[in-house]
């Protein structure tokens, strides 16, 4: 297939950029006579990656040259087929097939071009999620390979300082049988001593023996300090020794620890509307299926249970909406809940975060444990869905409102289902979730800006109306926030009538207002 035509001259150019220096330079090593057309009077060898590079971008159109670069996008696309269609065989979906497959391949910087080669087409924001996507794995498996090799220097560094310590115990083992040696020698002389002592008397030659063995022992008694002294240096050394090994040890296992708690990244399903069906279920067993609220309600969860950040919900109605949660996504029809005490700790509550589950509960803290202490535990624990819940809606009046900038307020209080007892009919179902990054609006709408207009009616702080807009990409959006955010924020915890403080929202949602769910609005909010 004739690969060059469709390409742009910034593709082509990326291509001539990933193509192995020292392909290129093997390729014109066999062609001597039609690389000397392109470059005269060069040798192959002399030509940096930059240069070689530069030939095959300006020299594309020459058959020497695109023949080289068709055959390696052939190549590549064939191994990249190979290896997508085997991890498909292995069970992945497309999806999980592509991010497993493209990180490593040639076209890891430019996803785009590849779906263009081959031929398959999907939107902007597909391929932008994908290259992100694509672009954090490598990064990720890069810096494991890092840190696996820096893992391998530390352990050759142990096993050498573990064998100079073992040679420096052998040398302490011959310096003890020395010093037993001349122990033994000291004990022989001092037993000759006592002889010589016994017939000094007698003989003027035994007495200056005597001296002489006396001066042989202080020779001797020097030598045993001596011995002593590097006796004690060995051990100093041993002991050095040993306080770098477990230095090197903690230094090595904090680092473990701060890599495991660095990737923590927030989750989504694989395939959202598989959950949106199966939370579906979940909602209908337990009469959570009004037409007139059901799709609001659907795609709300589905969106603030995926974004990192807690969820503030009343008790009442919380264990309802959080069992559908863990029986739809995790198989399990209960959530781990700490409930909040006098004595609680930070830590507990850190410990419990680490270890709780996919999906936890921190009970009754808002109100009784300092906030600002929750959230740097929030921000360490975005791969959780954390629900906080609280006994009474006015409670939430006494925190800052700036706190609702690091949550999700969700009400469902006006939703009959939902505020009862109900039991769980549904099957349990496990849904398969990746990493995920939450998207926001960066430009403007006329949705955004209605709703920037009521909140500022409403008098929220400018911080959490931008925050809000941000989460607004169409009227869906719109409507899902004032349904169960908004407006019975205003009127469960300010308890403020919504209608007679925002000539907007009533423009929008009265009853001459273009809302399709202005109905339901008025009916639980138009107090």
């Amino acid at each position: 297939m004739n690969y060059l035509s469709q390409l742009t001259e910034d593709e082509l150019r990326y291509i001539c950029l990933v193509v192995p220096y020292q392909d290129t330079i093997a390729y014109f090593s066999k062609k001597p006579k039609e690389f000397a057309k392109i470059r005269p009077g060069f040798r192959v060898k002399t030509i940096s990656k930059d240069v070689a590079s530069e030939l095959l971008f300006d020299f594309s159109s020459k058959p020497f040259i695109s023949y080289f670069i068709e055959k390696h996008i052939s190549d590549w696309l064939s191994q990249i087929k190979d290896h997508y269609n085997n991890r498909i065989k292995d069970g992945d979906t497309k999806d999980v097939a592509f991010l497993n497959t493209l990180p490593s391949s040639f076209f890891s910087e430019n996803v785009g071009l590849y779906f263009k080669l081959i031929n398959e087409e999907y939107s902007e924001e597909y391929i932008s999620l994908m290259s992100a996507a694509i672009k954090s794995i490598k990064e990720v498996t890069d810096e494991q390979d890092r840190l696996s090799k820096e893992l391998k220097a530390k352990d050759s560094d142990i096993r050498n300082l573990h064998t100079e310590l073992n040679s420096a115990k052998l040398d302490l083992d011959r310096t003890k049988a020395k010093l037993n040696m001349r122990l033994s020698e000291i004990d022989a002389l001092k037993i000759k001593l006592t002889d010589l002592e016994g017939l000094r008397i007698a003989a003027t030659k035994d007495k200056q023996k005597i001296e002489s063995l006396e001066n042989e022992i202080i020779t001797y008694e020097k030598a045993i300090k001596g011995l002593r002294i590097e006796l004690d240096e060995t051990k100093g050394s041993c002991n050095q020794l040993e306080e770098q090994i477990r230095e090197e040890l903690e230094r090595q296992q904090t680092a473990k620890l701060n890599e495991q708690q660095s990737i923590k990244a927030p989750k989504c399903p694989s395939d959202i509307e598989e959950f949106k069906e199966y939370l579906g279920y979940n909602l209908k067993s337990i009469g959570a299926s009004d037409v007139a609220y059901y799709a609001l309600l659907n795609a709300h969860l589905s969106k603030i249970l995926f974004q990192g950040v807690p969820i503030l919900i009343n008790r009442l109605t919380g264990i309802n909406v959080m069992n559908c949660v863990a029986n739809t996504l995790i198989g399990q029809i209960t959530v781990k809940t700490l409930v909040f005490n006098k004595d609680i700790s930070n830590e507990e509550v850190s410990r419990f975060l680490s270890l709780g589950g996919r999906i936890v509960c921190l009970d009754n803290f808002l109100g009784n444990f300092n906030e600002t202490e929750l959230l740097p535990l929030f921000e360490k624990h975005k791969d959780k869905i954390i629900f906080l819940t609280v006994a009474y809606d006015r409670t939430i009046h006494y925190i800052s409102k700036e706190f609702l900038c690091y949550c999700y307020y969700f009400n469902v209080n006006r939703i009959k289902a939902l505020t009862v007892n109900a039991v769980l009919t549904e099957d349990p179902s496990t849904i398969v979730e990746v990493d995920f990054e939450p998207q926001w609006s960066s430009e403007e709408n006329w949705h955004s800006n209605l709703l920037r207009e009521v909140l500022r009616e409403l008098d929220f702080p400018q911080s959490l109306v931008e925050q809000k807009c941000a989460a607004v990409f169409d009227e869906q959006d719109l409507c899902r926030l004032l349904a169960f955010d908004v407006l019975p924020y205003c009127a469960d915890v300010l308890q403020i009538a919504p209608y007679n403080t925002s000539e907007r929202l009533l423009k929008y949602a009265g009853d001459t207002g273009r809302c399709k769910y202005k109905k339901l609005f008025m009916e639980w909010f138009a107090l």
